[in-house]
């Protein structure tokens, strides 16, 4: 889908444009390394480092541009983005930017299907200083069982 046929509230400005396609890619590489990299090594790379930033707070425009090219990049790549493949691109590209961010992990069950009477479901999550930003729409349902803080 050319980002044309996309609908203005979804396309924001073309200044836009470079954050939206780092998301696009970042989704491509986080796709690659979960079927790749085993997660042990992979999980390394969930702190991503922080650049250093002269104003401390995270600022909550920035925080929703990279929400916005996140969500938007996941909706638009031929490839299924799901939340861990968001969260972890979110965390990393608000890492660039200078802006800490939390990644986290959760489980919960779900009736099951067949013989098995009860499914795990797993969600990821991302919030930086206390903002959303990418899966926080149903990460109320589940039980956290890790967190991925960003270092300094």
């Amino acid at each position: 889908m050319s980002p044309h046929a996309l609908p203005y509230r979804l396309w924001r400005r073309r200044a836009d444009l470079p954050l939206l396609l780092e998301a696009a890619a970042g989704l491509g590489l986080a796709w690659a390394a979960m079927r790749l990299v085993p997660f042990g090594r992979l999980a390394a790379w969930l702190h991503p480092r922080v650049r250093r930033r002269a104003s401390p707070p995270p600022a909550a425009a920035e925080v929703a541009r990279v929400a916005w090219a996140v969500t938007v990049a996941a909706r638009l790549v031929p490839w299924p983005a799901v939340c861990i493949h968001q969260g972890i691109v979110a965390q990393r590209l608000l890492a660039r930017r200078g802006i800490p961010a939390e990644l986290y992990y959760g489980v919960r069950s779900a009736p099951g299907t067949g013989d098995i009477p009860t499914d795990i479901l797993a969600h990821v999550w991302v919030r930086a200083g206390g903002l959303d930003v990418v899966g926080h729409e149903v990460a109320g349902d589940y039980v956290t069982l890790a967190s991925f803080p960003s270092r300094r």
